[in-house]
């Protein structure tokens, strides 16, 4: 009986133990949380670099990078897959090959980049901007940081560990300023101690005719039912408004994690991701989406990617004001080779 006592004591110190230490964990990650502001300037790099005056026409492309950790090879146990995160050797030979890509398109006017790290143990602490902005000398550019946590503990047999990225855009014009939006996170606490707080970032440019050019770079949230992007969109939309009530000229590219309208690819696997598509309308009568569709702009990474057997979706293009008008957009088919997403290039006009 003695013997019996005896091990139930020290089962419950051992589970009164783990309660201790489980607690202590979330009461520091709940200290140490990211909690950015609604609104927040951002503090724009290499300013003087760029041209002072804005053209009619203009050019961008939109990229997800994957923060140079998930190329072809790859696949990702959040969606399926077993990999947690890839060699130092193949984040490397990613990040060469994302790199030549983005030098060569220096005539670009402005990149909207997202998923670029800025110290994050999947991505071996490499400053991905500071990699990136040194072969893009001629360019300004700003930092708007969505994913901040100082440890996420999935799996637990492998951790995925500190996490510290975000969006990044680069522009050959001095904007007059920059500005990281917040957006509904990821999820709740606790499990939102260890997500996304998602956000778009705006460059504002003065043009001659006293309207602004205003540029959004954003990365919507991936994991969820839609309800959450729903949020995301409802104060996107209201920004949107407010600047079509003054006249101003808007782009809005990058990851939307969600169909473009009218979109409807062919899955062989449930789609664990876009649980949403993109309305007509939205956010009101007069603007425009434009994609490509021809062309997948995503793989999905429940497996390495294999071509004409890997599932691939579009998810990534550009929603625009109704004073905008297309010239071109094209998915820059890459195979996939460096990232899970294909850049898209867009050419287009401010009209009168």
């Amino acid at each position: 009986m003695k013997r019996i006592k005896k091990i139930l004591k020290y089962i419950g110190i051992t589970l009164i133990s783990i309660i201790l230490i489980f607690a202590g964990f979330l009461g520091y990650m709940t200290l140490k949380d990211y909690r950015p502001a609604a609104i927040e300037d951002i503090q724009i790099q290499n300013k003087g670099a760029g041209k002072d005056s804005i053209p009619d026409t203009l050019s961008l492309f939109t990229w997800n990078i994957g923060y140079g950790g998930l190329g072809k090879e790859q696949d990702f146990f959040f969606e399926g897959g077993k990999m947690v995160r890839p060699t130092k050797e193949q984040n490397q030979a990613y990040m060469k090959g994302i790199i030549d890509i983005i030098q060569g398109m220096d005539s670009v006017d402005f990149l909207l980049l997202q998923e670029v790290d800025l110290g994050s143990k999947r991505s071996y602490f490499e400053d991905q901007v500071k990699t990136i902005s040194g072969v893009l000398p001629s360019y300004s550019y700003g930092t708007a940081v969505n994913y901040k946590s100082l440890f996420v503990p999935q799996p637990v047999s492998n951790p995925y560990g500190k996490c510290y990225g975000g969006i990044v855009t680069y522009s050959k014009y001095d904007a007059a300023a920059a500005r990281r939006f917040s957006l509904a996170p990821d999820a709740t606490w606790p499990t939102g101690l260890f997500m996304l707080k998602r956000c778009f970032m705006e460059f504002r440019y003065p043009l001659a005719n006293n309207k602004d050019l205003v540029l959004i770079n954003l990365h919507l949230s991936a994991y969820d039912d839609g309800t959450v992007k729903q949020r995301q969109l409802d104060t996107l939309k209201r920004k949107l408004l407010s600047e079509e009530s003054k006249g101003n000229y808007v782009v809005v590219g990058g990851d939307w994690n969600m169909y473009p309208p009218g979109y409807k690819p062919i899955l062989k696997k449930k789609d664990v991701i876009v649980e949403k598509t993109g309305e007509l309308g939205y956010p009101g009568p007069n603007w425009k989406w434009i994609s490509d569709t021809t062309s997948g702009t995503n793989r999905k990474l429940y497996e390495p990617f294999v071509k004409n057997q890997t599932d691939e979706v579009v998810i990534d293009y550009f929603l625009v004001s109704s004073n905008i008008n297309s010239l071109e957009v094209k998915v820059v088919d890459l195979g996939y080779v460096h990232s899970d997403h294909n850049p898209v290039y867009f050419r287009f006009v401010l009209g009168k």
